[in-house]
């Protein structure tokens, strides 16, 4: 009798570990994903930044093949990321809809700026992350509800 109370407890007190730690663990994982993406989205917008620099007449989408000299040591590419200049201005965007993680992540690594944002379905401007609307028009060929970062 006394194997099988022992038995119930412990595995009372293992099932009780499980609900506690699972959820635990799996915010952890998501925040350590949110922070890589956010730092590789950084770290790209920084070798576009340096390209740029080096080629100020640069226009349109500046390949990963002439990007490639710019990139930042140990610099890993995620294909989720690119950009376009077009009349003097950048912007570094997401191919697809990010995760609200990444997103935050990506806003506050940028010190909260207005000119972080995704693009309204609607209207194709860009919509800030504090909320509103910036008034400023993305091109068409950025992806709707994709993150952007506008700007050097």
């Amino acid at each position: 009798m006394y194997p099988i109370w022992i038995v119930m407890v412990f595995g009372a007190l293992f099932a009780s570990y499980v609900a506690i730690e699972t959820p635990r663990q799996e915010r952890f994982l998501n925040e350590v994903s949110a922070e890589v993406s956010a730092t590789n989205f950084i770290a790209y917008r920084k070798s576009v930044i340096r390209y740029l620099d080096a080629n100020p007449a640069a226009t349109g989408t500046i390949t990963d093949a002439s990007l490639a000299p710019y990139w930042l040591t140990g610099y890993i590419r995620d294909a989720n990321w690119s950009n376009i200049v077009t009349g003097g201005t950048l912007f570094i965007h997401s191919t697809s809809a990010t995760a609200i993680n990444t997103k935050n992540t990506i806003y506050h690594k940028a010190k909260k700026s207005s000119l972080v944002g995704t693009k309204d379905a609607i209207t194709g401007r860009l919509q800030s992350l504090n909320g509103f609307d910036t008034g400023i028009n993305l091109p068409a060929a950025i992806p709707n509800n994709a993150i952007v970062l506008l700007g050097k």
